[in-house]
């Protein structure tokens, strides 16, 4: 059955790709459903192995989705922008990497899983980019779908909360952490258009809904820099200009501390009410990254991509680095991309993968800062301060590594992309 969906998915790319040409306003629609697809692929089980591993590592096999079917109808059916790709080297250099890390991985098909993975997301990222430097409409549409999917989460949290009694909710992803890295991606360019006057009702209600989701993962990471978030949207938006709105969005802040501030401090007191509890948790990081640090010391080339949890157990780090068994335990992650892809794909790895973070960070700021009274330069200062919040949650979680997490980062990367070329940002460079 696997085949026969795969194969009728294929076949409709071409003819898909011809019917958006000639109907540009059903391009509109579909990259609404685009945006929403991110939150439902793993529990519709919208995606489908090509090649399935029964693999300990992030990446499970050499997989494809609905969404990447749908990424190059939509690829296929739009006008090809003028200039380079922008950030393509970076991107590449870090492909590159992934695959010179198979290499040194005792199973290397399994390293290529995850360059197989990035490769999907390049495609998403280009998708996004050649869409909205053809009509401006595309971003919109991309974050309403994107708006719908957080809506939903706040409301699923919610459910399994307090009605099936889950402290720390993780919506339709694998874990709360998950979530609370979502969440990001979605929350700050809207609190940026809600500043700015746009969007209208779904600006205010996609705030809500983010603070609502990111307090109920009961994550002091998602919280904690959450609201750093916002402060920062907030302290460059007044900094760019002062109004009045800016002034009532203030005090509703103020109003949200005192709403959510309780059911923060009442969620975070029943998780940590077990001391020993959360004392093990946080020795279980420690002895990850140990673990991490002795991979790269003795691997500077990098273990393999998708290898971490693997080589940890064969090779004995775990065990040396004191593990425990108790939580994520024996077959867990280390809770830091950096430590994870450096450990992975060694010191060139870690390289190129933070060169490819920081390129469209850089972008949405100098661009977006640039242009004052303009709502795409708000959107980019927003996208911005998204990435920023993303990097700094990485510090302590490796779900970015995980398909979800990745589409709706190369979904944000795109709108940069393509919000700064129709501001002339690339010509002048």
């Amino acid at each position: 059955m696997k085949w026969v969906v795969l194969a009728f998915l294929a076949a409709l790319v071409w003819p898909v790709s011809v019917r958006l040409r000639s109907h540009p306003e059903e391009r509109l629609k579909i990259l609404v459903l685009a945006g929403f697809l991110p939150f439902i692929l793993r529990n519709a089980h919208l995606f489908w192995a090509i090649i399935s591993w029964d693999w300990v590592g992030y990446v499970k096999g050499l997989e494809v989705s609905l969404l990447d079917f749908i990424a190059l109808a939509v690829y296929i059916s739009l006008p090809s922008p003028r200039g380079r790709l922008p950030f393509l080297v970076s991107m590449i250099l870090y492909f590159l990497a992934t695959v010179l890390s198979a290499a040194q991985a005792r199973l290397p098909i399994t390293a290529l899983f995850y360059s197989w993975q990035l490769a999907r997301m390049f495609l998403l990222y280009a998708t996004v980019y050649r869409g909205v430097c053809a009509d401006q409409r595309i971003a919109s549409a991309i974050l309403k779908g994107m708006a719908a999917g957080l809506l939903m989460e706040a409301g699923l949290t919610i459910w399994q909360r307090f009605v099936l009694g889950v402290l720390q909710t993780p919506g339709t992803f694998p874990a709360q952490n998950g979530l609370g890295l979502a969440s990001h991606f979605v929350i700050y360019p809207f609190f940026a258009l809600l500043l700015a006057g746009r969007g209208g009702w779904l600006s205010p209600a996609v705030v809500t809904a983010g603070l609502v989701a990111q307090v109920l993962t009961t994550s002091r990471g998602t919280v904690l820099l959450g609201a750093v978030g916002l402060a920062t949207v907030f302290s460059l938006s007044a900094l760019r200009r002062w109004t009045s709105r800016k002034g009532l969005v203030l005090l509703a802040g103020v109003a949200a501390i005192a709403v959510f501030g309780p059911l923060a401090a009442s969620s975070f007191e029943q998780r940590f009410e077990g001391g020993p509890m959360s004392l093990q948790e946080d020795s279980e990081r420690v002895a990850y990254k140990k673990a991490a640090d002795m991979m790269l010391s003795e691997h500077p080339l990098g273990i393999g991509a998708n290898n971490f949890t693997f080589v940890a157990n064969v090779e004995g780090y775990f065990s040396r680095a004191g593990e425990a068994s108790y939580l994520s335990g024996l077959s867990g992650n280390v809770h830091n991309v950096y430590w994870l892809v450096a450990s992975e794909t060694g010191y060139l790895g870690l390289v190129t993968f933070v060169i490819l973070l920081l390129r469209p960070l850089a972008v949405a700021f100098f661009c977006g800062l640039r242009h004052l009274g303009d709502p795409r330069a708000d959107l980019l200062v927003g996208l911005g301060v998204a990435l920023l919040i993303e990097y700094l949650h990485c510090s302590e979680e490796w779900a970015f590594v995980n398909f979800e997490t990745q589409y709706l980062y190369a979904i944000d990367v795109g709108l940069v992309a393509g919000l700064a070329a129709t501001l002339g940002y690339w010509r002048r460079q």
